[in-house]
């Protein structure tokens, strides 16, 4: 099957993890049989620079440009400027690998705009995966959220990243949404399984590091354990060089700069062999729609503690973690000690066994073609 792909963002070659998500499952989808394409239409406010002009990468088949819009989507006429780039980009597109059979938006703006004005250009199918709990959010009384909303309900098929967030996506566009969550590449699973040491407990947090991520209360949780004599320590992976100054400076006003280590970015073929030597990864976020991280870290069998966010709630399981209420302190202290007294346990051969069925690529793949196939199928009756 021809699919193409309409994220909102995508990785570059000045940010290389921006949407790296969206290429690891491209190409997963390619490696089991489909071929895919990517347009990616980055906005920029009107008084930003940007390449207007189409970029295309022959051997990643992806075609890339900006547009202009108004911020916030206040006014009227973002969907003209956004039809205007994504018809130019769709002829440049078929002449150089045909026309595609179906179109896969990520995120509602620009992705499902762009999705809607090439499926209509084409008179092929589309669909939409939502990532951003935002959307939720939005202010429903401008042009712009109008124009989505009714993209959202003209699309053949709808996804959120967790079914809580499908649920409450359904409740704002007005139209049911299944639930599709991005898969965690088959180089987490072939990595040597995690084995738990004697000795100190190895905590991590992965994050943008912003405050929704709270990182901070990660900290305030772990001197507690280390006031009470626990031998435990806490690395942190990712974020802003700001914010590894700012978290280095918190930890060591707390007294615990020398059991919190900012260790900043770790690129994507990095990140399995420094996950795997962690015991228990935390990430706590006020907001997570998924939380990818969570799956990679059971991938290689190591549980986790999540917020009961609505992704948090989605993607750890009894088998391989630990759920505590959202900003509760009691809760997360109480959670980190089960695992550095040993009084809970999480076999890493079951953590990978239960994150393999839920997030592997074949489960990924599986689940999206007999998407496609469905809303192709759908399409055919509809016009016969």
């Amino acid at each position: 099957m021809h699919v193409l792909w309409t994220p909102s963002w995508y990785p570059s070659s000045e940010f290389r993890l921006n949407g790296h998500f969206f290429e690891e499952a491209i190409d997963i989808l390619r490696n089991y049989g489909h071929e895919v394409g990517v347009y990616c239409l980055d906005p920029k406010s009107f008084w930003q620079h940007g390449n207007h002009q189409l970029q295309i990468d022959r051997d990643k088949r992806v075609i890339r440009q900006t547009v202009r819009t108004v911020p916030r989507g206040i006014l009227p006429g973002d969907y003209t400027l956004i039809k205007l780039h994504a018809i130019e980009a769709a002829r440049a597109y078929a002449k150089h690998w045909g026309k595609p059979d179906i179109i896969h938006a990520q995120s509602v703006f620009p992705g499902i705009l762009t999705a809607k004005v090439m499926a209509a250009y084409w008179d092929i199918p589309f669909g939409i995966t939502e990532h951003r709990e935002s959307t939720l959010y939005a202010n429903e009384s401008t042009p712009r959220f109008r124009t989505i909303k009714q993209a959202v309900k003209d699309a053949d098929f709808r996804l959120g990243v967790s079914p809580n967030f499908a649920k409450e996506l359904g409740e704002k566009y007005g139209t049911e949404f299944g639930v599709g969550t991005l898969p965690v590449p088959q180089t987490f699973y072939n990595y040597p399984l995690h084995a738990p040491k004697p000795g100190k407990m190895q905590f991590v947090h992965i994050s943008s590091l912003e405050r929704r991520k709270r990182v901070e209360e990660t900290i305030i949780a772990l001197k507690v354990l280390v006031d009470e004599g626990f031998d435990v320590c806490l690395d942190v992976i990712g974020g802003p060089e700001n914010r590894w100054t700012e978290v280095r400076a918190f930890a060591e006003e707390l007294g615990v700069a020398g059991v919190v280590n900012v260790l900043g970015q770790v690129s994507r073929d990095e990140l399995p062999s420094v996950l795997s030597t962690k015991d228990v990864l935390v990430l706590v976020s006020s907001i997570e729609t998924a939380g990818m991280v969570f799956a990679e870290a059971q991938a290689l069998g190591i549980p986790v503690i999540a917020s009961a966010s609505l992704g948090g709630a989605h993607m750890v399981q009894e088998e391989t973690g630990i759920l505590v209420p959202i900003d509760d302190h009691d809760a997360l202290v109480d959670a980190m000690r089960d695992f550095a007294s040993g009084s809970v346990i999480k076999e890493p051969e079951e953590v990978r066994r239960v994150a393999y069925e839920r997030f592997s690529g074949d489960a990924y793949a599986k689940l999206h073609t007999n998407v496609y196939q469905q809303a192709l199928c759908e399409r055919e009756e509809t016009e016969s």
